[in-house]
């Protein structure tokens, strides 16, 4: 099956907008680079395609289990709708059915262009309801849904760039039949299923028209007419193209590294000065995720350019590491081992039981409650990490040893 509804895109993206947002100088740097998609890239557009179908349809995702879509160029033979795929998807139809308003638009081509030149992008599903808050002068209430398939790094609603440019098209195509006032409120949620999870933002126009006006108009501007400004850092350069050749991204990087240790006294006269001290690590951490991944990019580009031919002074391309042996025919090894008189039970591995994700979804395949089975298994707690201060997640605190000091 192939797509409902072409995505093109713009060359200031609401997609990208985290991106040139952040680093007007990135869409310069980008252009003249081809444009590559990925296997999780083009299974998401294959989810957005069976989401499309069924709240256009009014059917339920199971509807169309095995059926083959977003057959594209890079991918021919397509993504086929499996259990996975349809119970990802039916989590989002059944959010969208049951927000509130009588107005919906799926797959929503929309226009923001008063802010951004020639900006334009298509929103997964957007609904119009009266807003029943009470707040005065108040009449609307627009909700913004945003499809996300991947199961990679969770993403947030809260000042979602994305989300918002979306709403800021609803506002533009939309004002004159709703008449929408600063008053009104905004809903941005993104439903990401695979991950199982669903957050929401909302905001009001009048607080959306100021981060237009005052935010994206002015760094639009700049990506398009202004001075190059560069502004490396971990979330804009993560997924920029330009992010292995970007000579401001390698600088940052390399600064990062020697830049805060300038002023390291001439006397070393204790230990201390030898080891980095807490505020110094929490300046390096900030970096870390920004240099590894350039660090990467930069080697997958220089693959890239020797796969080519191309020469790059000091290195080659040679044979990595081996991969694990694996039997080619197990039956045949068997048949060696019968032909060798060779009897030795420890070379079988008894049978194993299926891991439980695996076990749910034999258990939905067959339709089979699964309620019960949720007793049966453990899952141990995710280990300590770090992370900065606005993440969402619920801080640690380690227990208070203190009062253990003086026992001896």
């Amino acid at each position: 099956m192939n797509s409902h509804t072409e995505r093109a895109h713009a060359k200031l993206s609401a997609s990208g907008s985290h991106r040139w947002l952040a680093c007007p100088g990135s869409v310069i740097v980008e252009e003249g680079i081809p444009y590559t998609t990925s296997e999780f890239a083009e299974y998401g557009t294959a989810g957005h395609e069976l989401a499309e179908l069924c709240l256009s349809l009014g059917q339920p995702a199971s509807k169309y289990t095995g059926t083959t879509f977003n057959q594209s160029k890079n991918y021919p033979e397509g993504f086929v709708a499996d259990n996975e795929m349809c119970d990802a998807v039916q989590t989002y139809i059944d959010y969208c059915n049951d927000l509130p308003g009588d107005d919906l638009f799926i797959e929503q081509r929309v226009d923001f262009s008063p802010w951004v030149a020639d900006g334009f992008g298509t929103a997964d599903y957007i609904k119009i309801g009266k807003n029943n808050s009470g707040i005065p002068n108040s009449t609307y209430h627009i909700h913004c849904v945003d499809l996300k398939m991947g199961k990679g790094v969770k993403v947030y609603a809260e000042r979602n760039s994305q989300g918002m440019l979306y709403a800021l098209g609803v506002l533009n195509d939309l004002g004159m039949a709703y008449e929408f006032t600063e008053n009104d409120r905004v809903t941005v949620s993104i439903v990401q299923p695979r991950l199982d999870h669903i957050d929401e933002w909302t905001t009001t126009v009048g607080e959306l028209w100021d981060w237009a006006y005052q935010v994206v108009k002015p760094m639009a501007e700049k990506c398009i007419e202004g001075t190059p400004e560069f502004n490396p850092g971990e979330k804009q350069c993560k997924f920029c193209k330009a992010q292995s050749t970007c000579k401001a991204l390698a600088k940052h990087s390399l600064n990062v590294v020697v830049g805060d240790f300038d002023d390291i006294p001439d006397k070393l006269d204790t230990r201390d000065v030898h080891l980095l001290n807490n505020e110094e690590l929490g300046r390096l951490l900030e970096h870390v995720n920004t240099i590894v991944n350039w660090a990467k990019s930069l080697e997958a580009t220089a693959l890239s350019k020797l796969e080519l031919g191309e020469k790059v002074p000091g290195y080659k391309m040679v044979k990595g590491r081996a991969g694990n042996r694996k039997w080619k025919s197990p039956e045949e090894v068997e048949q060696f081992m019968h032909d060798q008189e060779i009897e030795c039970p420890e070379m079988y591995q008894p049978v194993k039981l299926l891991t439980p994700p695996n076990m749910v979804k034999l258990f939905k395949t067959n339709s089979i409650n699964v309620d019960d089975l949720e007793n049966l298994w453990i899952q141990p707690e995710g280990k300590p990490t770090i992370a900065i201060e606005s993440d969402k997640r619920e801080e640690i605190v380690p227990a208070d040893t203190s009062g253990f000091d003086e026992i001896n």
